[in-house]
């Protein structure tokens, strides 16, 4: 239930970033980055205490027909948990590789297509003298 409400708390940041966009755009990109912290860090937060809680030596819900439900939902929902941490986990490994990626590959197409091994434009600018420059 918690995870639930937690997870669809989401659905509450982006109404939330309907008034931001409208009246203070200029925070816009720091109301998502705040609103991603505190939605995954309260999910974070709840599978670590679902975890506790699932796996404890006290958890005897599974030996009573009245909460063996319950049990299989709670094992269910950190699956799901993990399920989206392991998701996060492999976007926060692969986005290195594939910046690499996409940058050798626009260095290769600018080779090919007849571009300087290396650009000269930083070498012009930091030879240009600029002493008596009057606008």
């Amino acid at each position: 239930m918690i995870f639930s409400i937690i997870f669809f708390s989401r659905s509450i940041f982006k109404l939330g970033k309907i008034a931001v966009v409208r009246y203070i755009n200029h925070v816009r990109l720091w109301y998502d980055v705040a609103a991603f912290i505190i939605a995954n860090g309260a999910l974070i937060f709840w599978m670590y205490r679902g975890y506790d809680i699932f796996y404890s030596d006290a958890n005897d819900c599974d030996n009573y027909d009245s909460t063996a439900f319950f049990n299989s939902i709670m094992f269910m929902v950190l699956f799901v948990g993990y399920l989206i941490g392991f998701v996060y986990l492999m976007v926060l490994l692969t986005l290195p590789c594939l910046y690499f990626m996409i940058r050798d590959q626009a260095e290769t197409t600018r080779l090919n297509s007849g571009g300087a091994a290396r650009s000269q434009v930083p070498m012009i600018l930091a030879s240009l003298s600029r002493t008596q420059y009057d606008p």
